[in-house]
């Protein structure tokens, strides 16, 4: 037995072979079939949409196998178990039965849906809230907790101060200031894995704001020692050189002579890059006459060598000693004194996680990985009831370290318990970097670790392609090693210029790029055509950026109508962007070509964008929003007008006036107020408003299973977040569809085009931090320092992370390429776009260099145009897409009556009735009581139980509780528990020998704890048999003082 390792191309059939070895685990053990053998398998995938394409292929493949089809696959199989054809058939035939009687058994999931289910069973070891939800929006997490801190600065000494700090620090360097950003950017180091890897102890350390005051202060000494140092020594040289009667600009050049180095090194704050000494400075060291003066110098500047020269020498040892350190000590002030606030940020983020009974996605990874770091995975994964033996792993390039520690052990103990493992992946579709992924454990880290090389690891390649035509791979193969090969030159050149680097380091860098695509060259299946299959690439140069993406749109226009009067219809192009800028470009452009159609133009097919699948992009959905807008807040005029200008398309333009209907739905739950709309609006019939309200109505159901409060909280939740929220079903209709690269990832299309083939290799240079590390004194304290990537850490001791960070974002740039050309069935176009001359700083350049260098010069011929292969024929084309999937779309949507629907009997009868039972009037003191802190907080509990539906509305049974309670707690007995003198627990958890024990209310002061139970009724020995329980419980738990107490409250 042995892990299984598939490195698979492009278009090369990773789901055949994943849906291959899953069934040929299922049945293939010749000695001992078992048919429940798939409760022992977990197949894993990178997003939902995979997951259930892959359990869909298994079902219809066992279906196919079972009734005799399916020959090629079914051939595959007894090869590879060793079973006769009829064997396969049965056994198919009774797996298929068995998994469709089981379904809830058969596990394919992504990793983070797996990660939460094996979380759920360890909800009081990872200290979470039961019922908790995960919470994937991020972004709202950290705007809401940085708004919150802000909020808090007034009533924090500490924290005031060290903000006032960090204000001036960055006045002092004329930065731009920002709260609310600052704490944002800061918070998003803590939800980053890089950052929880390395652990809570290593945050705390890092947010030690005395540590960091220390620490600070001796950056800011060798920064003034080395700027003083060398704004004396500039001052010198000035001086030397006025005293005899020159000014800078009287030396050759001029303006830009070597003396005005001296001027720049002595002005205040004169920035880390100015120190950095020019050629014709190190030219003037290095005694050149012509850069210290020529025939038009003035008389006797030559004399000046003589006294300046050992100044300049002075100057530059200076720089070589000590600039290096400077810096170094530069780039991490600039960063860490924002670290200071990761103790509040993370603790600010945990309490708005438990007041909301949330966990962010992110650390539902972290969490599990320590719960399997002490070598307890048996016990962990034998507490959510399932044992798995075997794991296929699909998209395995885009695996994080946290998730491969999760898996790790359980991929092992499968293996040396003797069952097989699959791993799938691909290095050159590693484009997720930011989300975590880090490719180097597919190509690095699994060949290499010993423990798994004992059980066995066998590597293959998956390298025919089945999903492009022969001329698109050739091209695809030729394109791609020459532009690999171009990259790595320029990281090569890159690299030799820094001294800094050990040789092994530098070696190791030029080599990443040609050993992620090593050996992976794309081929096709023999019986294709080898001439099938077109790619054009053309290039546009202008004078300007403007300008030559202009030409792009035109080009991309033209085409558009060409490939839809050849016979493609425009859902098979697909048009790939890099980023949401460039969508938007091409969105604006299109949006007035088809404004412009009625004036003549040649048709040109409708473009689906990104932004049309949001659904505030839907009239419907707005007008929605607004109608419950204005049911809640009557006052609001920007709701009113959005109703009254929309609305009018459906002759409803006065629904802005009906109170009627305003006030009757403000009255219903959310979702029969959006019933009631639909049938207000009769939208039933729009076959275009069906994707949109269908989305909105299950984001509706969605909110209300999750959140209380009802329509007024779901309208602020909308506002804040909601609005997000995006389409996950197919609209209708024919349209071109635009997607950026990363979300076509797994895609394909007959036609592919890709506009603006240019995006930098280096992309988003200075906006990200990095998290550094040097063995070198005093910057090796703590472990790891946040640092702004940028060019300027080549010149200090983290150069190695810099050029390491250079070289995979370098990767990112060519995978990115790579994702982009090989999506494409039939026909791929790419348009590059050059201002001037091609730059070898963005992807076109390269791709210019691979393929017009040679036979175009740049400028020597206008919009080159280069291609391969002979276009398909339009009869060819439309017969591509014969056999494609059919789409089925609902032509109504239908709502039902709300007054007539299907309701739950409620447990407690929320109208006012002084006849109500005992037992529904205690559920309801109940609840109050398990939110009262203080007899003060009597009116805000109830209001709060008013506002999230948990109690009525109605005046005078809200009355009538309050006076209940308040009458209880005025009791002599009773009013100094709720005093406010007490540190209270309502309804804590206590684990005990027999089980969990839930007292209602628990409090301690100055050494005793006072236990209380509220109880509704006649007085029952079980009572005082409970609250024995629950001192004893507390007495076990080392407290002295206990004291237990029953409050019977009298209805």
């Amino acid at each position: 037995m042995a892990l299984k390792v598939y490195k698979a191309s492009a278009g090369t059939g990773k789901t055949y072979r994943l849906t291959l070895t899953y069934l040929a685990l299922l049945l293939g053990n010749p000695a001992h079939f078992d048919p429940y053998a798939f409760y022992n398998i977990l197949a894993v995938t990178f997003t939902n949409k995979a997951t259930d394409q892959m359990k869909t292929r298994i079902l219809d493949t066992l279906a196919q196998l079972s009734r005799g089809q399916a020959p090629q696959i079914a051939e595959e199989l007894c090869l590879e178990t060793g079973l006769s054809y009829q064997e396969l058939v049965a056994r198919a035939g009774v797996v298929h039965k068995t998994l469709l009687h089981h379904y809830s058994w058969f596990s394919v999931s992504t990793l983070d849906a797996f990660f939460q289910r094996v979380l759920q069973a360890f909800v009081l070891e990872a200290g979470l809230a039961r019922g908790y939800a995960v919470d994937t929006d991020t972004d709202y997490l950290l705007d809401k907790t940085a708004r919150r801190i802000v909020a808090s600065i007034p009533q924090d000494a500490s924290l005031r101060l060290w903000f006032t700090e960090l204000i001036q620090e960055k006045l002092s360097r004329s930065d731009r200031w920002d709260t609310l950003r600052l704490l944002k950017q800061t918070g998003q180091q803590a939800t980053r894995e890089s950052f929880r890897v390395m652990g809570e102890d290593f945050a705390r350390r890092l947010s030690d704001r005395t540590f960091l005051k220390e620490y600070i202060q001796t950056y800011r000494n060798i920064i003034e020692s080395f700027e003083n140092n060398m704004a004396l020594l500039g001052r010198t040289a000035l001086q030397i050189i006025r005293e005899r009667g020159f000014e800078v600009t009287d030396f050759p050049y001029k303006t830009t002579s070597f003396a005005r180095y001296f001027e720049k090194i002595s002005e205040q704050n004169p920035g880390v890059s100015v120190f950095i000494p020019g050629k014709r400075v190190l030219d003037a060291a290095a005694g050149d006459e012509q850069v210290w003066h020529n025939k038009n110098a003035p008389e006797g500047l030559d004399k000046l060598q003589e006294v300046l020269g050992p100044v300049l020498d002075e100057i530059l040892t200076c720089y070589n000693n000590s600039y290096r350190e400077y810096a170094t000590a530069v780039a991490i002030k600039e960063q860490i004194p924002q670290m200071g606030l990761l103790a509040d940020i993370i603790t600010t983020m945990r309490q708005i996680q438990e007041e909301s009974g949330t966990l962010d996605i992110g650390d539902s990874t972290y969490l599990l990985s320590r719960l399997v770091s002490d070598g307890n995975v048996p016990f962990v994964y034998e507490k959510i009831g399932t044992r798995y033996d075997s794991f296929l792993l699909d998209e395995f390039q885009d695996t994080s370290v946290l998730q491969w520690i999760n898996m790790y052990p359980l991929v092992l103990n499968g293996l040396s318990q003797g069952h097989d493992s699959l791993i799938v992946g691909d290095v050159k579709q590693a484009i997720y970097r930011w989300r975590n992924s880090d490719w180097r454990i597919l190509g690095e880290t699994v060949q290499g670790d010993p423990l798994l090389a004992e059980q066995g690891i066998e590597v293959k390649s998956l390298q025919t392609n089945y999903r492009s035509s022969p001329r698109i791979v050739q091209f695809v193969n030729r394109l791609i090693e020459e532009v690999c090969g171009s990259f790595t030159r320029a990281l090569k050149k890159r690299l030799e210029e820094n001294s800094f680097l050990e040789q092994k380091d530098k070696e190791y860098m030029e080599r990443l790029l040609p050993h992620a695509y090593e050996g992976h060259w794309g081929e096709t299946p023999e019986e294709q055509e080898c001439d099938k299959g077109y790619v054009q690439v053309s290039a546009f140069y202008e004078a300007d950026q403007t300008s030559a993406d202009q030409k792009v749109l035109q080009g991309v226009r033209e085409l558009l109508v060409s490939l839809v009067a050849r016979g493609y219809a425009p859902s098979d192009i697909l048009i790939l962007v890099r980023s949401k800028a460039d969508a938007r470009i091409l969105s604006r452009y299109f949006m007035q070509q088809t404004q412009d159609a009625g004036s003549g133009s040649t048709h040109c097919p409708q473009l689906l964008t990104e932004d049309a699948l949001y659904l505030v992009a839907s009239p419907y959905v707005n007008t929605t929003i607004a109608l419950l807008t204005l049911a809640y807040f009557p006052q609001d005029s920007c709701a009113e007008e959005t109703v009254a200008v929309l609305a009018e398309d459906w002759n409803q333009k006065d629904i802005a006036k009906d109170k009627g209907f305003l006030n009757r739905i403000r009255l219903l739950p959310l979702v029969d107020a959006f019933e009631a709309i639909i049938q207000k609006m009769e939208w039933s019939d729009a076959t275009e408003a069906i994707p949109y309200l269908q989305e909105l109505h299950d984001v509706m159901l969605d909110y209300s299973g999750k959140h209380s409060g009802g329509t007024y909280a779901f309208l602020k939740w909308w506002h804040e977040r909601g609005k997000e929220k995006m389409l996950s079903v197919a609209l209708p209709g024919e349209a071109v569809r635009m997607l950026t690269i990363h979300k076509a990832k797994g895609l394909e299309a007959p036609v592919v085009i890709v506009p603006f083939c240019n995006w930098p290799l280096d992309s988003s240079a200075g906006t990200q931090l990095i998290w550094t590390h040097t063995e070198q004194e005093p910057f090796n304290r703590p472990e790891r320092l946040p640092v702004q990537y940028s060019a300027r850490l080549e010149h200090t001791y983290f150069a190695k992370d810099y050029y390491l960070e250079l070289s995979q974002r370098y990767l990112d740039a060519l995978n990115l390429l790579y994702v982009a050309v090989t999506r494409p069935k039939e026909e791929l176009y790419l348009f590059l776009p050059f201002a001037g001359k091609p730059s070898l700083g963005v992807v076109s350049g390269h791709i210019w260099e691979a393929l017009f260098q040679a036979d175009v010069p740049a400028g020597k011929q206008d919009n080159p145009v280069w291609s391969t292969g002979i276009q398909p024929e339009a009869k060819t084309a439309r017969a591509s897409r014969q056999g494609a999937e059919e789409i089925y779309t609902l032509q109504a949507y239908s709502s039902g009556n709300f007054s007539k629907t299907l309701k739950l009997a409620q447990e407690i009868d929320f109208d006012y009735d002084p006849g109500d039972s005992m037992r529904q009037w205690g559920i309801v003191l109940h609840k109050a009581l398990s939110r009262i802190q203080t007899s003060d907080g009597i009116a805000s509990v109830l209001e709060e139980l008013v506002a999230e539906g948990e109690l009525s509305g109605n005046p005078a049974y809200v009355k009538h509780i309050a006076q209940v309670i308040e009458e209880t707690l005025r009791r002599p007995d009773v009013s100094g528990w709720f005093d406010g003198s007490w540190h209270v627990r309502t309804e804590p958890v206590i684990l005990g020998p027999s089980g969990q024990l839930r007292p209602d209310r628990v409090m301690e002061k100055e050494g005793r704890a006072v236990v209380l139970d509220y109880k509704f009724g006649r007085p029952d020995p079980m009572h005082q048999k409970q609250i024995d329980q629950y001192v004893a419980a507390l007495k076990r738990m080392g407290y002295t003082q206990v004291e237990g107490h029953l409050l019977y409250i009298t209805l």
